[in-house]
């Protein structure tokens, strides 16, 4: 018996499973094969486009969004995620003497699964496990977009909100999208004092056995840490821990971890 108030999850699910059943669907086609209230039908389809779960494509049929593919990969890794991340996070944060975060992304926001504090690393306040960030000036946010497909960029920067927190935010979307584009070029993620001033933070994805990049790890520092040629040192450190989680994770194409930081 399906509680009251229940309806709209049960009837999104039965959606879900029939459209990766058969693929793609129309409106239409849905209202023959379930029969819902027409505006009903259309308000969740609507919503369920929102958050991801389904895409509508330019033809208006539904196909399956990649928040299923996340959620799924999250639910086989998340359990030992942290057994993976936490002895290179560890190393990293020793070696470097910066405070190094793991985040991933949830919903329209970056979140902070864990956090590691160098010894010689400046306590701070500022950031705590469950934070979460805003993608567009964080580098942590920069590197769970980078690789996204085209499409689901195209998803995110559309629903994505630019607000300017100091004079070096991106808040123009297609500047942003040059931004990621060069991140993925280059391989890691830069906040440049995008979200405070005084606050720099470099970051790498983390890829999983299906090279999809569902977490991703950072370093912050201040301008004056990463001054000079000091950025090529933390990025050989971040590259190395970033490329030992993902071999935890099951990913085996080290030649993304080759590049050198320019």
């Amino acid at each position: 018996m399906v509680r009251k108030g229940c309806n709209s999850l049960v009837r999104a699910e039965k959606i879900l499973t029939h459209i990766a059943w058969v693929g793609v669907a129309s409106y239409m086609e849905l209202l023959k094969e379930f029969q819902y209230p027409k505006s009903s039908l259309l308000n969740l389809l609507n919503v369920m486009v929102e958050c991801g779960f389904l895409i509508k494509n330019k033809n208006g049929h539904y196909s399956l969004g990649i928040k299923n593919y996340e959620l799924g990969c999250q639910a086989l890794h998340r359990q030992n995620i942290f057994e993976v991340t936490k002895r290179p996070m560890q190393e990293l944060s020793l070696k470097s003497g910066l405070v190094c975060h793991l985040g991933a992304m949830e919903s329209y926001s970056a979140l902070y699964l864990d956090k590691v504090e160098s010894p010689n690393s400046v306590p701070t306040s500022k950031s705590w496990i469950g934070k979460k960030l805003e993608l567009h000036i964080t580098a942590l946010g920069k590197a769970l977009l980078a690789w996204k497909t085209r499409e689901e960029l195209d998803y995110f920067l559309d629903a994505l909100t630019l607000t300017p927190h100091t004079r070096n935010t991106f808040t123009d979307k297609k500047l942003f999208l040059e931004e990621l584009q060069k991140t993925r070029l280059r391989g890691w993620a830069i906040d440049n004092e995008e979200s405070t001033y005084g606050a720099v933070c470099l970051s790498m994805p983390v890829f999983n056995m299906y090279n999809r990049v569902n977490y991703a790890i950072s370093l912050s520092g201040d301008p004056v840490v990463y001054s000079g040629n000091k950025i090529d040192g933390y990025l050989e450190l971040l590259r190395k821990c970033a490329g030992q989680i993902s071999y935890g994770l099951g990913y085996r194409n080290e030649n993304e971890y080759l590049r050198k930081g320019n």
